[in-house]
């Protein structure tokens, strides 16, 4: 029996994994066959029904789902033996699964096949949500079973608070945790189970992550007095009559510059804290390791705005640097052949990611002083989530302490990011709850919000499977919760 295998054996909780594959994998199965797609609603509430019922069959001694102006949050809590509690942070829904044609996979079947990464072949679970975020929600709910089956009770108390509407902005994740404030404080640390290695086989942890203002802005031209007001009119009018297209690029060419990647608006930027000491060290020993191409190979991306071989300087422009980007923008005829028209309308969707210090209740407020300073008042400004703010946990923080024992004792040295780049609901967590937050757990997924979603469910020796990623929870509850 290999070494690893010899250690499982020794711990119950980590054999009665190897022992319950089949229904751990028949577990995630029924979650990714059961649609939650939140931003059209399919099969949410259902999806709700089905993680509670999961939640008490681990032992779950209170379970609830807790209603919102949206969609539900499930909530659970199993009381343990030892003095520390863990908030764990988890989402249900999903994002559309549309783009089906060009999916080699059904997005709702869970489909096991083989998959070539730069770390070797696997078997990889194809499925929407495999990775984002149904994969490691149900892994660590088969940690929770492995321990209370095996030891009768966690060597800490957990309280689960799994979202519906994270693919929306959280918009109703602050109502939740306001409204049970009296419930959730007093944790000693968060914990988003996540898979963090990469493809190559590199495992990371997150110690933050930036937040997120989502607008659509809109040049109409009744609301303008200028152009086609009504409707879309014929496109040889242009000569003499103006364009609410041509206006809406206008005012986005006075936010930015050089492809977007300067932001030309000073109060938006001004409050941007720069790298503390903790993080200046993170970042050059994590420039050690890094390799840039492997998110160019899995983005199937070119090249970077910046020039080659600063690993540095990219990492820290990705992490700690404020952006305004452009979504999606429509107006006017963009369907097949030609239709030559004069648009009446014109739509853009931008988003603006936050580094420490930026408040998002300040984003649409600057961008709608910049707009009519620049001659633009017509513009409509309409937010469509509430926004994330930023947050960062201290790597000294003994969640994070704990997590990193948790890496090491597997063998491995992980990458430490301070941020990344993503957003999400963490602030909650950190500053209102005032639970550290710590991100991590190996194992590989990838292709989220894309065709042919995954998890690596079978790995090998450099990427952890399915059952190796629940072994990895299983070891930090039990370091964290001091056995």
């Amino acid at each position: 029996m290999p070494a690893a295998r010899a250690v499982d054996a020794a711990d119950p909780a980590l054999s009665y994994v190897d022992a319950h594959e089949v229904r751990f994998r028949e577990r995630l199965l029924e979650l990714i066959r059961q649609p939650s797609v939140s931003p059209t609603g399919e099969g949410v509430r259902d999806c709700a029904v089905r993680l509670a019922r999961m939640f008490d069959m681990i032992g779950c001694e209170t379970t609830e789902i807790v209603e919102t102006k949206g969609n539900p949050v499930v909530y659970g809590e199993i009381p343990g033996a030892g003095t520390k509690t863990l908030l764990v942070y988890l989402m249900y829904d999903t994002q559309p699964y549309d783009d089906i044609a060009l999916w080699h996979y059904s997005p709702l079947a869970g489909t096991i096949d083989e998959l070539d990464l730069p770390a070797g072949r696997v078997k990889a679970l194809f499925g929407r949500g495999a990775m984002n975020s149904k994969g490691p929600l149900v892994i660590f709910l088969n940690a929770l079973e492995s321990l209370l089956e095996t030891r009768g009770q966690l060597p800490l108390s957990v309280k689960l608070v799994a979202e519906g509407e994270e693919e929306l902005g959280s918009k109703h994740l602050p109502d939740f945790v306001k409204g049970n404030r009296d419930r959730l404080l007093g944790a000693d640390g968060s914990l988003f189970p996540y898979l963090i290695q990469n493809a190559s086989g590199k495992a990371q942890m997150w110690l933050g992550c930036k937040g997120i203002v989502y607008v659509e802005l809109e040049v109409s031209g009744k609301r303008w007095g200028r152009g086609p007001t009504e409707f879309d009119i014929h496109g040889s009018y242009k000569s003499i009559v103006d364009s609410p297209a041509w206006r809406l690029v206008d005012a986005l060419s006075t936010m930015t510059r050089t492809n977007g990647n300067e932001i030309l608006i000073p109060d938006l930027v001004r409050k941007v804290a720069p790298p503390n000491q903790e993080d200046e060290d993170l970042l050059a020993k994590l420039a050690t390791t890094f390799d840039p191409n492997e998110a160019k190979q899995m983005w199937k991306l070119t090249a970077y705005n910046l020039p080659d071989g600063d690993v540095l300087s990219l990492l820290r422009k990705y992490m700690f640097t404020s952006s305004l980007n452009i979504d999606g923008m429509w107006s006017g005829y963009v369907g097949e052949g030609s239709k030559t028209v004069l648009p009446h309308k014109a739509t853009a969707k931008v988003d603006v990611r936050l580094v420490p210090n930026q408040d998002p209740r300040d984003v649409i407020p600057i961008l709608r002083k910049h707009l009519d300073a620049h001659g633009f008042p017509d513009i409509s400004i309409t937010p469509l989530m509430d926004g994330y703010y930023p947050s960062k946990t201290s790597l000294r923080e003994p969640v994070n302490q704990a997590l990193l024992g948790t890496y090491r004792e597997v063998g491995r040295e992980p990458e430490i990011l301070p941020l990344i780049a993503g957003s999400a609901p963490f602030y909650w967590f950190t500053e209102f709850l005032k639970a550290p937050v710590a991100a991590g757990g190996m194992g590989h997924g990838g292709r989220m919000h894309a065709p042919d979603e995954y998890i690596v469910y079978e790995g090998n020796p450099r990427l952890a499977g399915m059952g190796d990623a629940t072994k990895f929870f299983i070891r930090f509850l039990k370091r964290f919760g001091g056995g």
